[in-house]
């Protein structure tokens, strides 16, 4: 047969190919759904870190707004407003009007850093040099503002905001933290009497640690058309490239600031900007796109890596399923075809004019076979059943009147005794004895059952040794439900009584004990007894051998002679219970003299 025309290929290619297109049609659009979802969730995140520097930082330009008005509208004393103690300072020349008006100023700007509390500090400068802060560590005066770059350029203005970055307080060397300063022109259109100026810590307005989370950020504010501070330590200013594209997105509408991307900013850009037209503050954030949707990149390298994984699986899987389906069929249509008949039977025609495959094929042989082997396989099937039944019969028939004979002849021997109790016992124990050795209920039983049936015959033979026969039990509590052949016990602790005691035995003593070792349960019957010789020992294993050989098969036997036939019975039926699993051993004990007598099962069958 061809391979392309072998059921193992087209059983491989077909299901191999449904298997294929389902996992393409299934993970195709839930790749494409969760892609879609990742990249606006990314693009969400770095968007959303945008609006929230833009929104820390009208929040504090609308504060210093507040605070502003509160200089021209809160009355300090005689409802004169603290922009005219300003006014005062700037005109009087007399040091104890200065000193009472600077006092005042000072406890209006203390009280003002209670209405920020962001603020590092608020400082009021006047014209003529003096400082009037929140803080105690500040110097009083630092001469003409001329001297300073940043004061001119305050003074310069027409009362607008201004926004800078310092990286340290440049009033206070003790500050030494990074701060953005927010300041004005006080009285810019009448007597300039001096400029506001409030600091804030910069990490109260930029989230310096997220940021630095971000390979390749880089964030810029702007102030118009000035950049004021850049996370980019190197840049101190914009490109020529970067300079027409934040003019291009000055020139956009605010509803018009939304993330895009850009090579200005450099190989592959995205931009996130927000702007602010009432302030002029704008921020912008710039990422890399590959840092952008690198989550994105190792969601798709793993939806890829899974799903070519689970194709190979799948492939691999329908593969090996696919020969353990058809291997069976091809060994089967073998040992058809090698079946021989006898003379007497129809010699089947296997023609195939009909151009059946091999499943066909073997369809129509096997019910012409399983015809032909019906009848054979039901006698074969109820030889075995009686055989099997007619070992257990035996066994009953062979224990019952012997053991009956020596107990009839010992309650005989109570009897003329006159020991009526005694009498009376045995005659209830035996009662209960045969009653559950004759039960033909249920062949099994429970080792708990076969324990107690032990007890009550070692219980009889203990009155008929007196004190010469002790006996111990000792059982695992995990084993009195372990289901055992019934009768199996007894036969064995009555050969160990049996062939036990001789003339110079004084006493004896049977120990049966049960316990789990490792996955299987042991039963073991002991006597301290005379011993069996190795001759002797031989030959009972070698019957007891032979009896397994001829019942797991149909041959008859020569049969078991009574001194080994309840030993081998229980080895048989245990045996057939528990298959290859079980074992035995007969031995001697090696540390005392008697018999040791080992049966090993599985704890499940």
């Amino acid at each position: 047969m061809r391979f392309w025309n072998s059921l193992h290929t087209k059983f491989f290619l077909t299901y191999s190919l449904i298997v294929v297109a389902i996992i393409l049609l299934v993970c195709t659009p839930m790749y494409v759904y969760l892609q879609n979802n990742i990249e606006k969730n990314t693009i969400s995140r770095f968007d959303e870190t945008v609006s929230k520097i833009k929104d820390r930082l009208d929040e504090r330009v609308n504060q210093f707004d507040v605070l502003s008005k509160l200089l021209y509208w809160s009355s300090i004393t005689n409802d004169s407003p603290a922009v005219n103690y300003l006014n005062g300072l700037a005109s009087s020349q007399d040091f104890y009007e200065r000193y009472q008006l600077r006092g005042s100023l000072k406890s209006f700007v203390t009280m003002l850093s209670t209405v920020y509390p962001d603020a590092v500090n608020i400082r009021i400068f006047t014209t003529e040099g003096d400082l009037i802060s929140d803080s105690e560590d500040d110097r009083t005066s630092v001469g003409p503002y001329e001297q300073y770059e940043e004061l001119k350029r305050i003074a310069a203005t027409n009362g607008e905001t201004l926004l800078s970055y310092e990286q340290r307080d440049p009033w206070n060397a003790a500050n030494a933290w990074p701060v953005f300063v927010f300041s004005r022109m006080l009285l810019p259109w009448e007597t300039r009497a001096g400029m506001l100026e409030v600091m804030v810590k910069a990490d109260a307005l930029v989230d310096l640690e997220t940021l630095s989370q971000i390979k390749g950020a880089q964030l810029n504010l702007f102030f118009g058309d000035e950049i004021i501070y850049s996370t980019d330590s190197g840049e101190n200013g914009l490109t020529q490239a970067q300079q027409r594209e934040y003019g291009r997105l000055k020139q956009q509408s605010p509803s018009e600031n939304y993330p895009f991307m850009s090579t200005s900013f450099g190989n592959k850009q995205y931009v996130f900007y927000k702007s602010n037209e009432q302030s002029d503050f704008t921020v912008m954030l710039t990422v890399p796109k590959k840092v952008v949707f690198a989550s994105l990149v190792n969601f798709r390298n793993v939806a890829i890596a899974a799903m070519l994984l689970l194709i190979l699986i799948s492939v691999a899987l329908f593969y090996i399923l696919s020969r353990i389906l058809t291997r069976p069929l091809k060994e089967l249509k073998k040992s058809i075809d090698r079946i021989s008949l006898d003379e007497s039977d129809e010699q089947l025609n296997m023609d195939n004019k009909y151009e059946m495959d091999e499943i066909h094929l073997i369809n129509r042989s096997f019910r012409n076979m399983s015809e032909r082997l019906k009848n054979s396989l039901e006698d074969t099937v109820r030889f075995r059943t009686l055989q099997l039944q007619a070992h257990f019969d035996m066994l009953q028939a062979q224990i019952n009147p012997h053991f009956l004979f020596n107990m009839l002849g010992f309650i005989q021997s109570s009897a003329e005794d006159r020991n009526l109790d005694q009498v009376s016992a045995l005659s209830q124990n035996l009662l209960g004895f045969f009653r559950y050795s004759i039960s033909t209920q249920s062949p099994i039983i429970t080792l708990e059952k076969e324990i107690a049936f032990t007890i009550q015959y070692l219980e009889l033979m203990k009155i008929r040794f007196v004190d010469k026969l002790q006996y111990r039990i000792e059982v695992d509590a995990m084993l009195t439900n372990l289901v055992v052949p019934k009768l199996i016990l007894q036969p064995l602790v009555e050969n160990s009584i049996q062939h036990g005691f001789n003339e110079s035995t004084n006493s004896l003593e049977v120990v049966v004990s049960a316990y789990v070792e490792a996955a299987h349960w042991v039963i073991q019957i002991e006597d301290n007894g005379v011993g069996i010789t190795e001759q002797r020992l031989a030959a009972v294993i070698a019957k007891v051998e032979d009896y397994l050989k001829q019942m797991l098969s149909s041959a008859e036997g020569e049969g078991m002679s009574q001194g080994g036939m309840g030993v081998a019975n229980s080895m048989g039926r245990l045996k057939f219970m528990f298959k290859d699993h079980f074992m035995y051993e007969i031995e001697n004990r090696e540390d005392v003299s008697g018999v040791r007598i080992r049966l090993q099962g599985p704890l499940r069958r």
